[in-house]
């Protein structure tokens, strides 16, 4: 079995050579690629004997059971190409030592999962299991999460991760609903979700403010060779004193206070609308909860999702905008049947 030093790293190249139909790859062929990227990522390289036992693990059980062309050859040199041009090991599922080193890994991360910092853990640890088939489900789902494989511009997600970690600054083309696209230089810094989208907080050059960006409208993003703007927010911070992810600068928190009808209040109580959420105690039926958030365009879309469930007690500037929008909304239903 060929367990060591930068297996995997060989493994991708000889997938990729013998994924390529359009070149004729032979042994040495294959080696010089291995090579040129195991050096290029400061390792050594290789020799001959080492790629064919690489290639004899990839064949096995043990490995990604891939089947080769047979009969193949230039001349005297055989040439080496999966038996299904759409085979790849990266769409393989995974193999005994894939599946031992993965669930190593899992239960280390377990251990963190009840700290607080790493509570999103108890979410990562089940979706990785099923979505790698290390737990058993009788061949039923028992778990499921809300999720949208088509929404646009996840693509992005893993090229902005790692930007921001490199603390790189990044050219972007991003075009608004409605409008032409803009070629931005942007500094990330966060990436958040919500709504089941995915947004990008960042500092625009030329503007003094963070931005944020939805992914689904990113056209292109390029690493740019720009000095990078670091920032010291607190994001966890930054984002408890919100719901979503709109903040117009200078905006400060308002204390709302919010009366739920007697078969939604439990929903919010095990379910807080925000880290701010207190139950206020003044009210003895026990409706009312107090909520300490920017009154942004998310702040009102949630608010309506409760309809006539939810009443907007005070401050009066909120309780007004309620009434403005339910007017307008009584507007254009009034007249159905």
């Amino acid at each position: 079995m060929a367990v060591n030093k930068n297996a995997q790293l060989r493994y991708n190249v000889i997938d990729k050579c013998l994924s390529n139909f359009q070149r004729k790859y032979t042994f040495y062929s294959i080696l010089e690629e291995v090579n040129h990227v195991l050096i290029e990522n400061g390792n050594d390289g290789i020799q001959l004997r080492q790629l064919q036992e690489d290639i004899k693990f990839m064949q096995s059980d043990a490995g990604f059971s891939i089947e080769l062309q047979e009969g193949i050859r230039d001349g005297k040199k055989r040439i080496l190409r999966y038996e299904d041009k759409n085979f790849s090991i990266s769409n393989h599922p995974l193999n005994q030592l894939d599946i031992e080193q993965l669930n190593a890994t899992l239960t280390i991360l377990s251990r963190y999962k009840h700290r607080t910092e790493f509570s999103w853990l108890n979410e990562l640890i089940p979706r990785m299991e099923y979505a790698f088939e290390l737990v058993n489900d009788k061949d039923e789902r028992i778990i499921s999460y809300q999720s949208n494989p088509d929404l646009e511009g996840l693509g992005w997600l893993g090229i902005l991760f790692n930007i921001i970690a490199k603390r790189k600054t990044a050219v972007i083309i991003y075009q608004a609903f409605g409008k032409d696209a803009k070629k931005l230089v942007v500094h990330p810094h966060h990436l958040k979700q919500y709504n089941n989208r995915w947004f990008l907080i960042a500092t625009t050059d030329g503007y003094d403010t963070f931005s944020n960006y939805s992914l689904d409208r990113i056209k292109d993003v390029e690493e740019a060779g720009i000095d990078y703007k670091p920032t010291t927010i607190n994001w966890l911070d930054y984002f408890d004193e919100m719901i979503g992810v709109s903040k117009v600068e200078g905006q400060e928190p308002v204390k709302i206070h919010l009366k739920f009808s007697p078969h939604t209040i439990n929903y919010i109580k095990t379910k807080p609308l925000s880290g701010t959420q207190k139950i206020l105690k003044t009210d003895t039926s026990g409706l009312s909860v107090l909520i300490e958030v920017i009154p942004n365009f998310e702040l009102f879309q949630k608010l309506l999702s409760f309809g006539a469930d939810v009443e907007v007690i005070s401050p009066p500037e909120i309780r007004k905008q309620m009434s403005k929008i339910s007017n307008e909304m009584y507007e254009i239903y009034k007249y159905a049947e």
